[in-house]
């Protein structure tokens, strides 16, 4: 390879990115891509850098970068980062996933791909390590050529760290004059969608892990005066449909070219010449209530056969791989992947029990005879087939030889560490979640999955789970994927929509112009393309009823000056309420507001905390359901104390005590209390202008507005919610 690359087909690139020694250097140590190749994953990284923010200026921006499942995206992010080491950036940012091994998983393709040990281009950071991160981070920034490399937990304690150490007096100047990456690895993850969800019967959203990583990704950002957010996924739905005014929304795209020899959908459903799928009967579509299977299913004997002679063929006798893995992932629940880990493992020790029996004995007749059929299937697409008797040979080896796995956090046989691929010389994975993002399942050649849902699926959701998705060439031919026939159908119509996706994508340079034709994320029917209309029965009638206070003392100055706009704009529209002895403070007066002007102002209110975020976005949706759904042409607006115009004259309340914000009624009854001022007819939403009274504190004597919103019973007990709340489950995290 030459000491520079030419990039052929010259992409946007207003910033002027250079190929440099680090790039060239990466490039020729990755033996196993041709040129073209290289050329590719180039111009793609040219791209992504080229819509990052400049080294040194002040900034930020969120894009991301779109591939397939199991295709590559970690070379895209470790070309990335040497780029961005040869154009001045001092600092990328890994968020890995939420598993140790994981973080190891990154930390360890970085330091073997980019050499960190043997040069002085880059320095991995761990900063749980060292109580001196902050003086180790400074001198490198200030003395050295270093760019440093932080793979982190994508959890909120690690985060939370790391922005603190960069906000740390002795970095704050030297942070503001270096170029930043954060890479997002499966950003699709960061989603209040599945926050949203989430105790669906309680009346409010609660801090939890989740909303404190999202909370910790944010304080993050802050830390950082000049930076770049780039997401990469392989299932982008959700990031394109989040509000555009989410600090995750990315604005720019990169769609990234999979490597010669990648086998995805189009390989495995679109294939005329090879049948690798196959069916798995709706009576053995295992259901912990509707079908709650007492035996090994049949379909699961068969599939476990195929798998073993794979073994014993392609390891054992023809020695093309050194092992081979299979997948089985059944629903959500510990007890059931327990239950088919069982099955496999007894399933597999009987038959050696009666393969190691005598030949002529009946019993071990047709247990040799039963493993036929299989060998008549795994062989159909195979050139230089060794006989049925030579396999047979073979394969009580390749049994004992085969180890099952059970993947889940609960009560599971993997170690943090993972798993010792080469040990063996087969590997059996029964799992979940565990086994659908980030968990390498290296040399998958057997995939049983009776996993779906009762109803619609989720695009997004089935697509991760595609794990025999990857490059495969050397062993397609005993590759095979056992799915129902609802999951079949719905695959077949993911693929359809997947390149058509990535088609219009490619057509356009920014999201906002791809969003002018969003038909692009229509699917069949089958399918939904995530869980973008998160709207429940439950989730509306326990959280969208009643009064709820969105009290924030974040982001008060821009929201501010975005209320007064709003109310600016209203001048004249207001009618006065009932007045109360001429007390400024109990007088109110409200207006009818459009809906959709109403969400325009709403949802570009900053909120720095994850509850309140949900609720914005929530009620945004909720009011565009109302509006289609049930013609609900306005929402009231109250101004509370509309007349109190000076700060004296404004309500006060203490942050240490700060709960409720609307006034009870008087027990006089010379006032009804806040909570009066409603209409049933639609949602109000009532403005609260109040002063900060906290002595010795940054805020005192502040003003501040927040909202109070009252979303009437009879709306919520009309909405009829079209998911099943029990479809998929999962309590294996």
């Amino acid at each position: 390879m030459a000491n520079t690359i030419e990039v052929i087909n010259p992409v946007h690139n207003p910033n002027q990115i250079k190929i440099g020694d680090r790039t060239v250097a990466f490039m020729q140590s990755q033996t196993k891509l041709d040129e073209d190749s290289k050329d590719i994953i180039i111009e793609e990284a040219i791209k992504i850098l080229s819509h990052c923010t400049i080294p040194g200026r002040k900034g930020h921006i969120t894009n991301i970068a779109v591939g397939y499942v199991q295709s590559g995206k970690t070379l895209s992010f470790t070309t990335l980062t040497a780029l961005a080491a040869d154009n001045g950036y001092r600092m990328v940012i890994y968020l890995t996933g939420t598993k140790n091994n994981l973080q190891s998983q990154t930390s360890e393709r970085l330091r073997n791909d980019l050499k960190t040990d043997e040069g002085d281009d880059y320095i991995i950071v761990d900063t749980n390590e060292s109580i001196f991160a902050v003086d180790d981070i400074y001198n490198i920034l200030e003395t050295g050529p270093e760019v440093l490399l932080f793979p982190i937990l994508k959890h909120h304690l690690h985060i939370n760290r790391l922005a603190d150490i960069f906000s740390a007096p002795t970095l704050v100047t030297k942070v503001k004059q270096c170029g930043v990456l954060i890479i997002d690895d499966e950003a699709d993850q960061s989603s209040f969608n599945t926050y949203a969800r989430k105790n669906a019967s309680k009346p409010e959203w609660e801090e939890d892990d989740f909303s404190r990583t999202y909370s910790s990704i944010l304080n993050l950002k802050k830390s950082l005066p000049s930076h770049s957010y780039i997401q990469y996924t392989a299932t982008p739905q959700a990031a394109f449909l989040i509000d555009s005014n989410d600090i995750l929304s990315p604005t720019y795209h990169t769609v990234l070219t999979p490597g010669k020899g990648y086998t995805g959908g189009k390989f495995f459903f679109k294939n005329q010449d090879l049948q690798l799928i196959s069916i798995i009967p709706d009576t053995e579509v295992y259901h912990y209530k509707e079908n709650p299977l007492t035996s090994v299913p049949d379909s699961l004997s068969r599939a476990l056969q195929e798998f073993l002679i794979s073994v014993a063929i392609v390891v054992l006798i023809q020695k093309r791989e050194k092992y081979l893995s299979m997948m089985i992932h059944v629903d959500g629940r510990c007890d059931t992947n327990i239950k088919f880990a069982t099955w496999a493992q007894c399933t597999k020790q009987n038959w050696i029990n009666a393969l190691g029996g005598p030949a002529d004995d009946f019993g071990t007749q047709i247990v040799r005879d039963s493993f036929k059929p299989a060998y008549n299937s795994i062989t159909k697409y195979m050139t230089d087939i060794p006989s049925f008797d030579e396999v047979m040979g073979t394969l009580i080896r390749a049994m004992v030889r085969t180890k099952v796995h059970l993947v889940q956090s609960k009560g599971g046989t993997v170690a943090e560490q993972g798993i010792s691929w080469e040990s063996e010389k087969g590997h059996i994975l029964v799992g979940a979640d565990m086994l659908n993002r980030g968990f390498t399942i290296e040399h998958l050649s057997m995939s049983y999955m009776p996993r779906t849902t009762k109803g619609k699926s989720n695009a997004d959701t089935i697509e991760q789970r595609c794990r025999f998705f990857g490059y495969k060439l050397n062993y397609i031919d005993i590759c095979r994927v056992y799915l129902s026939t609802k999951s079949l159908i719905e695959y077949n119509d993911y693929v359809d929509h997947e390149e058509n996706l990535r088609a219009k994508l490619n057509q356009y340079e920014s999201l906002a112009e791809f969003s002018k034709h969003s038909n692009a994320m229509l699917l069949a029917d089958t399918l939904n393309p995530t869980r973008s209309n998160i709207l429940s029965s439950k989730l509306v009638r326990s959280k969208l009823s009643g009064w709820k206070q969105m009290i924030s003392l974040d982001c008060y100055q821009e929201n501010k000056q975005r209320i007064h706009d709003l109310l600016k704009s209203m001048d004249g529209k207001f009618k006065n309420c009932p007045d109360y002895d001429g007390n400024i403070i109990r007088n109110h007066r409200f207006a009818y507001v459009q809906v959709d002007e109403f969400i325009d102002f709403f949802k570009h209110i900053s909120y720095g905390d994850v509850p309140n975020i949900t609720r914005r976005n929530i009620t945004i949706q909720y009011l565009i359901h109302l509006r289609d759904s049930m013609n609900i042409k306005y929402v009231r607006l109250y101004e509370i104390s509309y007349q109190a115009k000076k700060l004296d004259d404004l309500r006060s309340h203490k942050i240490n005590d700060l709960r409720n914000i609307q006034a009870g009624y008087a027990k006089n009854g010379s006032y009804p209390g806040d909570k009066e001022f409603k209409e049933e007819g639609t949602v109000c939403f009532q403005l609260h202008h109040f002063r900060v009274n906290q002595p010795m504190h940054p805020l005192n004597n502040k003003d501040i507005y927040n909202f109070c919103v009252y979303y009437p019973d009879i709306l919520a007990t009309s909405f009829v919610g079209t998911e099943n709340d029990e479809d998929d489950y999962d309590d294996t995290l």
